[in-house]
């Protein structure tokens, strides 16, 4: 009854934040990829055992949302509340005992990479030389903006390799090196997407292109390192027997 009225609590305080979430996403699609880490972060959680509850640090994770919360919709930075709803999540497993810190910790990446970071770096400005090489006049026929950098593929890594150790029920260290591992694979997946996303464009069908460059991209890579990753542990299991 505690963890219940605890979780209640928790989605009514945080509802302004998880409200901006979800506007955010659907004004901007390219963020879509974090949908799938709620569903990670539950599948981490049920499949590793429960803890014993530590309640002070699950407070102390708790108040750091309420603060955060507060500060940012008080301040007139919104974006900023994104933060209260990791915090808010890790505070509630900890607090109940539910999950251990490294499944906890894949609510991290229910956060969006924020715009501003994908467009520090100058990778969309090499993608959209790369592809006005191959495609020629055709070039401006393929948009492309500051989330194609490859960086949120980079990020989506990374928390594909974190919930890959903290479901085989790792340390929070060895889910950071295994998403650090991971997140190497963002760019060059990136630059297979804009290969394809050319030859769609040079076929005559750019929208097919962005749309794989938005979506098509993101939920291929989840779905494949997902199913890879339950493959092998099914086959491991005879071994192990």
């Amino acid at each position: 009854m505690q963890a219940l009225l605890l979780g209640i609590g928790l989605l009514v305080g945080l509802w302004p934040a998880l409200s901006e979430w979800a506007t955010h996403i659907a004004l901007e699609p390219p963020t879509a990829y974090v949908l799938v880490f709620p569903l990670l972060l539950l599948t981490a959680a049920r499949s590793t055992p429960p803890t014993a509850p530590d309640r002070f640090s699950g407070l102390l994770w708790i108040a750091a949302a309420a603060a955060i919360e507060v500060i940012s919709f008080q301040g007139g930075v919104e974006r900023i509340g994104r933060l209260a709803i990791p915090c808010g999540i890790i505070g509630y497993l900890r607090f109940t005992g539910a999950a251990a810190l490294a499944p906890a910790a894949l609510a991290v990446f229910i956060v969006p990479l924020p715009h501003g970071l994908a467009a520090l770096a100058p990778l969309e400005a090499v993608w959209r030389a790369f592809a006005e090489f191959l495609l020629g006049p055709a070039g401006p026929a393929l948009r492309l903006d500051a989330w194609d950098s490859g960086l949120r593929l980079v990020a989506l890594f990374a928390g594909l390799g974190w919930y890959l150790d903290a479901r085989s029920g790792s340390s929070w260290r060895g889910a950071m090196r295994r998403g650090a591992q991971l997140a190497m694979i963002g760019l060059p997946a990136q630059l297979a997407a804009m290969i394809l996303a050319v030859a769609l464009t040079r076929a005559g069908s750019p929208a097919s292109a962005r749309a794989l460059l938005t979506h098509g991209v993101w939920i291929a890579c989840a779905a494949v390192t997902v199913a890879a990753f339950e493959i092998s542990r099914r086959r491991e299991v005879p071994a192990r027997v």
